[in-house]
């Protein structure tokens, strides 16, 4: 029988309540009451494994203006991050950590609702549409839970580093810049359907009924048509001819996170080569790029992302100069630069205009 939605939400209630009370270090954060809702959100860097600073980095676009959260405990896989989740229904953020801990924080305040153990290794969350279901993903396993009463649903043997999840929430997608190929899981039963012929997949983007995964090393973006089979797949000049997966940082070029515009007929990329990649998903083909100079003279290298103000502007990474820029999705100008404060993946959340 399904547990009671409504006893659920108040064990909840009453877990964050105790957390507060006792001052719980591993849900240490910084109160934001006094200011306007967070638009987007991304853990500081960390490496795949070990230890992490803990960090949130928050934009607030009212104001235009960078604050700063935390999660887990610093200096520990508690405080190791890479791909947060939002939950838009219950206004929920889901920090899941290297250390198979996934801290739940409320939205606006940041302030702890509650921690969920997960799977060991799964830095990167989703959360369905309709706000039922919690997907966790490492290197090597995909785990579901439930948002209710966050217990287990169901546990597979398949892993990656990227995950999107169809605009219905009747289907996952999940692939890895070191698997061959592009999983396709049912939800919620968590039966794999099948692999599509696309591997290395940096990142994965849900747009206009198609799958866009990102290849970093080959510059190719392919395009997946879930109800057909099909897949095309797109050249650019996002290559860089030395580029290892062992040492990505010294990359000149590289596909990084994707995004999509409001409309869903753009798909963005972040490219390490300084540019904005614009895909049509109308037509599966390339558009051009938008240079993004936050150094004049170079370079700029691209790594998250994510569309904000309407698809008219971007929050953008420069990942070797530390810091993040606000730009104007027409021509790639500078609106503000955010230095010390950037993130390898943006989420937008519910405080953003769309």
């Amino acid at each position: 029988m399904k547990p009671n939605h409504l006893l659920a939400l108040t064990s909840r209630s009453l877990l964050a309540g105790a957390l507060a009370l006792a001052g719980s270090q591993a849900l240490a954060y910084y109160p934001s009451d006094s200011l306007p809702a967070a638009a987007a959100i991304g853990a500081y860097p960390a490496p795949p494994t070990g230890a992490g600073n803990g960090r949130l980095v928050v934009w607030h676009s009212k104001g235009n203006k960078i604050t700063d959260g935390s999660f887990g405990t610093a200096g520990t896989a508690s405080g190791n991050s890479f791909y947060p989740a939002a939950d838009l229904h219950n206004h929920d953020l889901y920090i899941p950590t290297a250390a198979g801990k996934t801290f739940v924080l409320h939205e606006n305040s940041l302030r702890p609702v509650g921690r969920i153990p997960t799977i060991k290794g799964g830095r990167v969350a989703r959360v369905t549409p309709d706000g039922k279901l919690l997907l966790v993903l490492s290197g090597k396993q995909l785990a579901a839970y439930s948002t209710g009463d966050w217990k287990p649903m169901f546990h597979l043997a398949v892993g990656g580093n990227a995950l999107a999840i169809s605009l219905g929430g009747r289907h996952a997608f999940i692939g890895g810049n070191r698997d061959q190929g592009v999983t396709e899981i049912s939800l919620p039963s968590g039966k794999v359907e099948r692999t599509f012929d696309v591997g290395n997949s940096g990142d994965l983007a849900w747009a206009n009924g198609k799958i866009f995964a990102a290849n970093m090393k080959t510059g190719v973006m392919s395009v997946i048509h879930p109800r057909s089979g099909k897949i095309v797949r797109i050249r650019t000049s996002e290559v860089d001819p030395s580029f290892s997966y062992r040492h990505i940082p010294e990359a000149k070029a590289g596909f990084m996170q994707l995004a999509v515009s409001p409309d869903q007929r753009v798909v963005y990329a972040a490219g390490f080569s300084g540019h904005i990649l614009l895909f049509s998903t109308d037509h599966d083909r390339y558009l051009g790029e938008i240079p993004v100079r936050a150094e004049a003279k170079g370079p700029n290298k691209l790594s998250g992302l994510t569309v904000v103000d309407g698809g008219a502007e971007a929050l953008v990474t420069v990942e070797n100069r530390k810091e993040s820029a606000l730009v104007r999705l027409l021509d790639g100008s500078i609106v503000k630069v955010f230095p010390g404060s950037y993130s390898n993946r943006w989420l937008k959340t519910g405080g953003a205009r769309v």
